[in-house]
């Protein structure tokens, strides 16, 4: 069933004065024979490298959405689109297919992305024509 909880501060205690026992019977016993075999190297310190700079990342413009109003039906699938501006003509279609198809529609509102528009030319003195 369920054993005796282990005092975890304990065990890492002895762990560690069981280690430091170790490390004092190697370098007792093998400090001649290290020292008189390699001798230590000189070391390089390394110069810090310079830090990073980074570039900020250019923010990308959020596209130009246009607004229009979608008459649905029950699968999800687009039946009609009028401009924003044409709800009277939106609400129109919806009642006329609610009248003779069977099944359910709804309006909806749905936003397309607009064409980026053309670069205009810039108008200087000498192509004034």
């Amino acid at each position: 069933m369920a054993g005796r909880i282990l005092n975890r501060r304990e065990l890492r205690e002895q762990a560690d004065h069981a280690e430091q026992a170790q490390l004092r019977e190697a370098t007792a016993g093998g400090t001649a024979v290290t020292d008189a075999a390699a001798p230590p190297k000189a070391v390089k310190a390394k110069k810090p490298a310079a830090p990073k700079t980074r570039k900020p990342r250019a923010k990308k413009v959020p596209p130009r959405l246009c607004a229009r109003w979608g008459v649905f039906d029950s699968g999800m699938k687009q039946v009609a689109v009028f401009n924003y501006n044409q709800r009277a003509a939106a609400d129109a279609k919806l009642a006329e297919l609610l009248d003779k198809k069977k099944g359910s529609f709804f309006l909806q509102i749905v936003k397309e992305q607009m064409p980026e528009p053309a670069p205009a030319e810039v108008l200087t003195p000498g192509n004034l024509s």
